[in-house]
């Protein structure tokens, strides 16, 4: 894994969907829910594109070898509507990479979730 330094959000997208999927299947969590906010980064993972900046090119053959394990969904929202990734974009005091323990974000999460009641999270 690589820090994605400076860049374009596309590429901070792609890098944190990279992350996550490889997070989720070290846990073995098989049921993934991805969201979005780079329609481009959606459809290159609905397709298996391999259409994606070389220097992200190993990482992303990888991931792909690990989607057959997943039951995934894959979603596009707007920034605004995902309010953890909204606060970390705009969140000016925290570069690098996000400790886990953030208040804000963990807090964020919560309220994130807790709007999506209709939705059964399968362990």
């Amino acid at each position: 894994m690589f820090k994605g330094g400076i860049g374009f959000a596309f590429e901070a997208e792609l890098l944190a969907i990279i992350t996550a999927i490889n997070i989720a299947h070290d846990h073995g969590w098989m049921h993934l829910w991805v969201e979005a906010d780079s329609m481009y980064v959606v459809r290159l993972l609905e397709t298996c594109s391999m259409d994606v900046p070389w220097r992200f090119m190993v990482s992303w053959k990888h991931i792909l070898r690990l989607l057959p394990d997943f039951k995934l969904i894959v979603t596009y929202i707007y920034r605004e509507g995902n309010m953890p990734a909204d606060i970390m974009a705009n969140g000016e005091k925290y570069e690098g990479w996000w400790p886990f323990a953030i208040k804000e974000i963990r807090q964020a999460v919560a309220r994130d979730m807790s709007t999506h009641s209709h939705v059964r999270v399968v362990h």
